[in-house]
């Protein structure tokens, strides 16, 4: 578990929440993931491996806690959602990993997926992945269908060309220079707007999802430039993947595009916007407050 998870969680609520939010998360992601005995075994290993030990879950973190903000919403929709964001999130990371994209050799600390067990059945794990999602929402009980179908159009949104993570690793291929804002509402900001409008949809609090899911938007943004001064600036001891990947493979990147120093105020100016649609921290939003400032601080300031 990350550190949002700390053996101590007990002496803080809002640590707490993140720590049972994460618990939840994972429960889910091993209730839909096929057992690593099934036939075909080597795929379904090679899948648990892309998935556990994961990292903060900040995706699924994010729908579960907007959904707690009203009534929770129906527990198995809500586990359902969020364990569908996370999975889209693995197979992106896994193919983001193969030596035609950004070559890494490292992910969260390990040999990443197609190290490990080839590139061939890399590609086919990020394929079963997304497949997965979509299944693991479609097999929601029929007294949830309607609600079900609406996730699965947000979430077929945020994965595909023209909106979601798909578009975005297209556009790290473009050979001309790309908007790079463009490019983060893509690559990384599509899947926390889903997450974000899925948590309230769960929960039928329809006139707030606009709300979410701009905040939602926000915070991928934020996150994805924590990223991009991270390959700058970072080591690859504290983030358990390879460095400077964005300069060798010119990709976009913020922090090269201008300075490290125009990055940090473009990330605090997103910051900002997402306190001002949060409001201050009371003891319902601290978790959520602790939540985005986890996983949008770089690791080195």
């Amino acid at each position: 578990m990350s550190q949002l998870a700390a053996p101590n969680a007990g002496l803080n609520p809002a640590v707490k929440i993140l720590s049972d939010g994460q618990a939840f998360v994972e429960e889910w992601l091993r209730r839909v993931l096929p057992a690593c005995e099934t036939p075909p075994a080597r795929l379904h290993q090679a899948m648990h491996d892309a998935v556990f030990p994961g990292g903060r879950r900040a995706r699924p973190l994010l729908c579960r806690l907007i959904a707690e903000r009203y009534d929770g919403g129906d527990s198995e929709l809500v586990g359902r959602m969020s364990a569908a964001v996370e999975l889209v999130h693995c197979a992106s990371l896994v193919q983001d990993d193969l030596p035609c994209f950004d070559d890494a050799e490292m992910r969260r600390g390990r040999p990443a997926c197609h190290v490990v067990y080839g590139q061939a059945t890399a590609i086919l794990v990020g394929d079963a992945l997304l497949t997965l999602a979509f299944e693991t929402l479609s097999n929601v009980p029929s007294r949830l269908g309607t609600v079900a179908f609406r996730l699965i159009g947000l979430l077929t949104s945020a994965t595909g060309s023209s909106n979601g993570v798909i578009g975005g690793q297209a556009l790290e291929l473009e050979p001309l220079p790309i908007e790079i804002g463009h490019y983060h509402r893509h690559k990384t900001a599509a899947l926390f707007r889903a997450a974000a409008a899925g948590g309230a949809i769960c929960c039928g609090a329809e006139n707030d999802v606009a709300r979410w899911a701009r905040l939602g938007e926000l915070i991928g943004c934020a996150l994805q430039i924590r990223d991009d001064l991270d390959d700058v600036t970072g080591h690859q001891t504290d983030l358990g993947k390879p460095i400077g990947r964005d300069a060798a493979l010119g990709r976009p990147n913020m922090a090269l595009r201008g300075s490290p120093e125009e990055a940090h105020a473009m990330r605090k100016a997103l910051l900002d916007g997402v306190r001002e649609l949060l409001g201050p921290a009371t003891p319902g939003s601290e978790a959520l407050h602790l939540l985005i400032e986890e996983v949008t601080r770089p690791s080195r300031v």
